[in-house]
């Protein structure tokens, strides 16, 4: 083989790599439950990735409010007793934790970047001035989580969708229309399972 036809298949190689990899679960995508994934815990749900490595996967539910108000939960976190936002909730581990996800462009040192200006936030310290605007804060109790290789098998069925996560939806104000938004219509998937005609 000539080493130009070696050239071209490894870059081939490489771009399909690349193009795997950018539609393949990773932190700041959208799991998006299919119309055949059923159950309490995440028929029509719509997961923000948080984590996704060896060690399994981690993401918070974004369109599942909660009655409860933050600060009955969170008492003792400074800045929450003006916070008129909702409580949501993340997924069915660890009910008894609390995440927050902080937009902004000028984050806490331990923040950690999710998507854009999107920020993972620890609750053990004040939250920064201005953070407790419905608009750019977000409270969930609990999230979902996936040992490694179970997403996988999840995804192998089709019980999820990926796609890019936005801060719009991530903070989107009407919470009970984002699945729908983002869910592929019935005729797509079809004509993807079918094939060309």
């Amino acid at each position: 083989m000539s080493s130009f036809l070696r050239f071209l298949a490894l870059a081939c190689c490489v771009i399909a790599t690349a193009v795997n990899a950018d539609q393949g679960p990773a932190r700041g995508k959208f799991l998006v439950a299919s119309e055949a994934l059923q159950g309490p815990h995440f028929a029509k749900s719509v997961i923000l990735l948080l984590q996704y490595d060896d060690s399994g996967a981690v993401g918070l539910i974004v369109n599942r409010p909660m009655d409860a108000a933050p600060v009955e939960a969170l008492p003792e976190l400074e800045g929450l007793d003006s916070y008129r936002g909702t409580l949501y909730w993340g997924g069915p581990v660890r009910m008894f934790t609390i995440r927050a996800l902080l937009r902004t462009d000028s984050p806490p040192e331990n923040a950690v970047q999710v998507i854009d200006a999107v920020h993972l936030v620890p609750l053990d310290e004040p939250l920064p001035e201005g953070a407790s605007s419905a608009s750019n804060l977000r409270l969930f109790v609990g999230y979902a989580g996936w040992s490694p290789g179970q997403l996988e098998a999840e995804l192998a069925r089709g019980s999820w969708h990926i796609l890019p996560a936005t801060e719009e939806l991530v903070f989107a104000k009407d919470w009970s229309r984002i699945w729908q938004r983002l869910v592929p219509p019935t005729q797509y998937r079809a004509a993807i399972r079918v094939g060309p005609t």
